[in-house]
This record gives structure tokens, sequence and C-alpha cells, in this order.
């Protein structure tokens, strides 16, 4: 089914990646498109994107009709295949025309009802296909290649360019005659691949979908993970605690953000798995991660992958000893190595690290095998070899990932920084913050916004000083998820008692243009503070680094 499970608005931190796409495919009209492979790990988003990619050219545009396919395991003999890809393809194509969303849905539809269906619509075209299909039936391969030939076909025909989008490309290598898997039958959609009139976007595992020879001359285009601000909205997007409607959410830790390593699909479980019947803190995220890949979704998605790759138990186990060991090693392994350490024939401990690799929980280069970049499947590892391995209680495990997992509270790192009341003093305050956000690798955005409050704080000190000590005094801290900056002068008292705001007298209330440095302040920090010292006022700006950042980064204009 090629409708999206995310509505457009919940389609967050991709939109870059879609427009592309949408531009490349597109460029059929003008016969100039080339297709395309998405890269990634598990997880990342590709099939969400091709579905969303299919909405967007289907609904919001004339030009180029789209057609979406995702193959499916228990069709993959040539002839069940091809009937199938056909069918679905003259369904998307005849749907686009009048934009039918019924069509979309006729996932059975029989040659017999096509037939029908096309003569009504006087698509001789597509009668013309149909007809050469059934002359063709009972010769397989000459079927198949009358259905892969189909977009292309049409697109001469009726001068409509088609984008054909697959998903689980990587499956189409178990294509079969005679129940006999034939790897030559996938090639035959090279003869389809090149035609700048039906761009092909193909998504699936990515290792697997490399090792294909089909896809060797296609782009590869990488899926990036989300950012913090993203990710924090995709979590949040879908965690909801019960009993507190219209609560706002807090941000989920930024520890854990971090170790989700914006991944979609990662950040969608933690989202679901939220269910606090209070108001959420950092503990209920981290208990749903624990839950997660203690016995939830992840858990069981990775189990599901390691059984698809290893249906043999005794196998599976021997291979999950194999990834642990992998993953704790400190250093690459050589399959050598790995056959020394577990007593396994060269032959065999190369299938099983092959089969590793292809299934994506290892990388294997230059000979070696090294552990992915990935904190989520290493914790699901871990908790699986415990589990299953050493056949640890389910109380021990959860209290050893919770040491493991549940960070101690963070030492604040500091820095003060002095500055004379001299031009641009307040630059040399925001280049500071940019090399302390940097050096601690701080979300950049969050990071650039409170830069534009620090500028504010520092200009506003600079123009109220009145004191004979013509210096700025910058305090830093970074602690936890907070970051806070303090801008310290000893400018005259213009503290309203009663609401803890500057107070800038008539004159400056009259004064055209003024009052917007406050303003800018509240806009790109979380949290304003003013207070009186001992030498002045101070400023206290906070940002909360794992929030969603909302506000756009603006010039300085209108100071206050």
């Amino acid at each position: 089914m090629p409708f999206s499970t995310l509505r457009e608005n919940d389609f967050r931190g991709r939109q870059e990646e879609l427009a592309a796409l949408s531009a490349r495919v597109l460029q059929a009209d003008a016969g100039a498109a080339q297709s395309a492979v998405l890269t990634g790990p598990r997880g990342i988003g590709k099939t969400e994107l091709l579905k969303q990619l299919f909405g967007l050219l289907f609904w919001k545009q004339d030009r180029v009709a789209p057609f979406y396919y995702s193959a499916n395991p228990a069709l993959l003999s040539a002839s069940a295949f091809s009937k199938s890809y056909l069918t679905r393809f003259l369904c998307h194509r005849l749907a686009f025309e009048k934009k039918e969303q019924s069509l979309l849905y006729s996932e059975g539809m029989s040659l017999d009802g096509l037939s029908a269906l096309v003569k009504d619509r006087g698509a001789a075209w597509a009668k013309e296909l149909i007809d050469q299909y059934e002359r063709n039936a009972g010769d397989p391969v000459s079927a198949l290649r009358i259905a892969l030939a189909a977009p292309h076909r049409s697109a001469l025909a009726t001068g409509t360019p088609v984008a054909v989008l697959i998903d689980e490309f990587h499956r189409l290598k178990g294509l079969s005659l005679d129940g006999v898997a034939d790897q030559q039958l996938v090639s035959l959609f090279e003869e389809t691949l090149f035609h700048g009139k039906t761009p092909h976007v193909i998504a699936g595992n990515a290792a697997e979908v490399h090792e294909m020879p089909v896809t060797n001359r296609l782009e590869r285009v990488p899926l990036r993970p989300l950012g913090f601000a993203e990710a924090s909205a995709r979590v949040l997007s879908l965690a909801r605690p019960g009993g507190a409607e219209g609560n706002v959410l807090p941000a989920p830790p930024l520890l854990l953000l971090r170790r989700l390593g914006g991944n979609p699909f990662y950040l969608g479980c933690i989202g679901k798995a939220v269910r606090a019947e209070k108001e959420l803190d950092d503990k209920d995220f981290w208990n749903a991660y624990i839950r997660e890949i203690m016995e939830g979704t992840l858990l069981l998605s990775w189990s599901t992958v390691l059984k698809s790759f290893f249906p043999d138990l005794g196998l599976r186990k021997t291979a999950l000893a194999v990834i642990h060991k992998i993953h704790h090693a400190g250093g690459p392994l050589s399959c050598r190595q790995v056959a020394a350490s577990f007593a396994l024939t060269d032959g065999v401990a190369e299938t099983v690290a092959e089969s590793l690799y292809l299934a994506g929980f290892i990388q294997g280069e230059f000979g070696v095998l090294r552990p992915v970049e990935d904190l989520v499947l290493r914790d699901i590892i871990d908790c699986l070899y415990l589990k299953e391995l050493l056949t640890t209680a389910s109380h021990d495990l959860e209290q050893e990932l919770r040491e493991k997992l549940l960070p101690e509270k963070a030492e604040a790192v500091r820095f003060d920084l002095t500055l004379p009341m001299a031009g641009e003093a307040e630059l040399v305050a925001a280049q500071a913050i940019e090399q302390f956000g940097k050096n601690l690798r701080l979300d950049p955005d969050a990071v650039g916004q409170l830069q534009i409050a620090v500028i504010e704080a520092c200009i506003n000190a600079i123009e109220h000083s009145k004191g004979t000590e013509r210096k700025l005094y910058v305090g830093v801290v970074a602690e936890g998820d907070r970051l806070e900056v303090s801008v310290e002068s000893a400018g005259q008292e213009f503290i309203v008692q009663e609401t803890g705001e500057p107070f800038g007298g008539g004159d400056t209330a009259k004064t055209s243009g003024r009052g917007w440095g406050i303003k800018l302040m509240k806009r790109f920090a979380d949290d304003v503070r003013f207070e009186k010292t001992a030498r002045g006022t101070k400023t206290v700006l906070i940002k909360q680094l794992n929030q969603s950042v909302r506000a756009q980064k603006e010039g300085r204009t209108n100071r206050e």
C-alpha cells in the first residue's frame, strides 16, 4: 500500500531529501532523469521517504506518474511477480489520471478486470500491454520482461513519464523459475533502469542492495540521521502521557537522543513506548528505552533479522556470540581470529561473517570485521547475549542495563570571560560560546540561537552601563542538557522589583525602535532572568539543548 504511515506535518527532518528526490524524478519530463538507490542503516527511513515521495508526486503535480511497488517475499516466482508488478503498475497509472485513490487499493485486481477497466477508459496502450502479457504467460522470462518494460512503454505511448519507486528491492534476489532462485532474473531490471523517462528510485536493505550487480551503476543517495531538534520532535509527536492530556511534554534527555543516533525507527519506538501516568521526566524516557531493548519492538525487530539470516537455532547462537565478541573486541578482528575463538572452520566463519554483514550487524572492509556505529544495536546485542546465552534472569538483566545506561549527574563544565566595553565586544562573546559548543559537541542550532540572545544581552549591558568599571563579565556553564550564559556589568539598577524585568524609563520607552533587545533574548533563549548583583546588573540566559529549536535565526535588528 503506497500511502505513508506518517502525516505530512509529522514527516520531520527529511524535507530536503524529499525535495531533492522530487526534483530528480521530475527531470523525466525532459527525458533526463537518472535512477538512484537510497542508502542508510535499518530504520533510517528509506521506506517512509519513498511513500512520502509517492504521495507528493500523486497529489501535487501532473507531469510524472508515480508507481510504487514493495517486493513481497511470497511473490517471488517469475510468473507471480510479473503479474503482480504489471497489475499494480496499471492500477497506479490509471489512478494518477483522475487522482482516484480507490484504485491504489486494488491489490488483487485480475487481468480480466483490468482489461474491462482499460477498455472503458479507452487506454489502448494498456490493453495492448495486457494482451501481449497474456500471449507470453507460458514463458515466464518473456512475461517478466514485458511487465518490467510496462512503465517505459506507457511513457512512450502517452507522453507521460513514470517514476518507478521500488521498496525491499533486495528481496528480488530470490526471483525464481520452477522454485529455484535465479539471480539472473533480477538483472532484467537493467533493461529499464537507464531510460530518462522512467527513473527508478530503489530502497531496501543497504548491504544486500549494494551487493546486487544490477545496482552497481546507479547513484547512491545516503539518508542522514535526524538532528537533535528533529529527533526530539519525532519522539514527542508520538509520546502521550496518560492522564496528562494538554500538558506540554518535556524534551527527551540529550544523552538518550545521542544514543538513538537520529534513527527515525528507534525514535518512533521510544515515543510510542512512553506512557507515563504523570508528568514525564528523564527517567520515564530511559525506562521506555530499557523496556524496548528488553522486550519491545526494538528487540523484536533485530531478533527477527537475526532469525531470518540464521534460521538454525544452533548457528544463530553462534552468530550471536560472534557479534558480541566483535562489538566488544576493542579493535577489528579477522575471520581467522573469529574461527579460532569459536572453533569454527574458516569456511563457516566466513559464511557467518558475510551473513552478519548483509544483515547489518557488523561492518566488513579490508578483510577485517568491525562493529557498526549503532549504540542501540550494541545494547540489544548485549541484552540478547545475556538472555539467550548466559540465561540471565530478567530482574538481573534489567538491573545491569540500568547501571550501564542511566546517566549519573554530569559535572558542570564552565568558563568565565572578562571583556572590555570596546567595539564589537559582543561578537567576541558570541565567538567564544560558539567554540565552547563545538568543543562539547553541543547542538549547533541551539548554540547559534543562544549566541543571538547573548549579543543582545551584551549590547544592553554596554548601553545601560553607567559605572566607572567599563567591563563585561560573561559566564558560560554547560550542565547535562542545559546551557547557561550570564552577562554582568556595572550597569544602573534597572530592575523592576515586581516583575524582574528591565526598566528603561520614560525616555527609553518613547524612543523609536527601542525595546527589541529583550524581545530577541526571549525569542532565542528558553528562559531569561534579570538579577541585581554587587557589581550592578546580570542577565541570565538559559537554553535547553534537547528541546526543539522553534525560532528561526535572525539578524540583530532594532536593538534595545
